[in-house]
């Protein structure tokens, strides 16, 4: 069960004004770095997909460099590549054969094994979705995390991820998120 207080403070988050939006980034630039129900190795790994979709050399350069300091192989960053590589390639409507093919070959990608479990690999997934403000793959990543264990706090944790490195346009996707989690499993969340 998710915290309502913090259910409360994601709705409320849509409102505030630039002064306060700046306090928020920098206390979660504090926040997002922070072990919590996702350990710090993962939310590199999570920041680090952000960064490739975004295409921020820099970027992709700080968290290659902090992932490793955490512990992450060559091998769970190519997966993280792959992870970003799929987001990238998705197609932009999410009907037809196009559609299909891809939603299979993610689905194959997502079940098979990897040194990055199947439920980080969602959620990266899901990191790329909120910065690419994409509702239907919010969707699909959130469900898909859930049905592999993933439990609403650490779906939360991913979008102060989200957040630091995409700022205002990620926050205007915190409906789409508690949409999806209402949709995966309503009793996961406060009324």
């Amino acid at each position: 069960m998710v915290d309502s207080d913090f259910i409360h403070s994601l709705k409320q988050a849509r409102t505030y004004g630039l002064g306060e939006f700046l306090e928020i980034i920098g206390e979660l630039s504090q926040e997002s770095t922070k072990k919590g129900v996702l350990d710090r190795k993962q939310k590199e790994l999570i920041t680090l997909g952000i960064a490739l979709a975004k295409d921020c050399h820099r970027c992709i350069d700080i968290h290659t460099e902090a992932a490793v300091k955490l512990g992450a192989t060559e091998t769970e960053m190519r997966q993280v590549r792959r992870v970003a590589l799929y987001l990238q390639a998705s197609p932009e409507h999410h009907t037809g054969e196009l559609w299909k093919a891809w939603s299979d070959s993610w689905r194959e990608f997502s079940l098979s094994k990897g040194c990055i479990d199947r439920r980080c690999r969602e959620l990266v997934g899901l990191g790329i979705a909120l910065v690419n403000q994409n509702a239907h793959l919010i969707r699909m990543h959130v469900k898909a995390a859930r049905e592999f264990g993933s439990t609403a706090e650490e779906i939360f944790e991913v979008m102060p991820i989200a957040l630091l490195m995409d700022g205002a346009p990620a926050l205007s996707q915190i409906p789409q998120l508690v949409h999806a989690l209402e949709e995966s499993e309503p009793e996961a969340l406060p009324a």
